[in-house]
């Protein structure tokens, strides 16, 4: 059963699964909470850029806390990420975080329905 509540304190830091320069605490999943959601905290160091990807049946939701970037999303091109912006992309809609400037990003990322839990696999 989901915890009513959790310190993002007590949430260990695991490298992020698609970007090295990353990492990632899961606050809650599915996997490890029985939520129906999935938030994380995200942290990336300067000069980190995702690839474009989506997210076939969830809206991602980002709330940028500390740092700035470039985000692209289709249909609306690029534009500044800086804290304090809520970004909302539509579920299928291809988007990217890009060029993290040199204080690094930290976000929040929530899914609803929750996204699966994935850990880095090295090579």
């Amino acid at each position: 059963m989901t915890a009513p509540f959790k310190k993002e304190s007590e949430v260990e830091w695991e490298p992020h699964f698609m970007q090295e320069h990353g990492k990632i605490k899961w606050i809650y999943t599915p996997e490890k909470d029985d939520s129906p959601i999935t938030v994380m905290l995200i942290s990336f160091e300067e000069g980190v850029t995702l690839p474009d990807h989506i997210h076939k049946y969830q809206p991602d939701l980002i709330y940028v806390l500390k740092g700035k970037a470039t985000f692209f999303m289709d249909g609306v091109g690029e534009f500044p990420m800086e804290p304090g912006m809520v970004i909302l992309v539509p579920p299928n809609t291809l988007h990217a975080m890009r060029r993290v400037e040199k204080e690094g990003l930290l976000v929040y990322n929530v899914f609803s329905p929750a996204t699966k839990y994935t850990k880095r696999v090295e090579n």
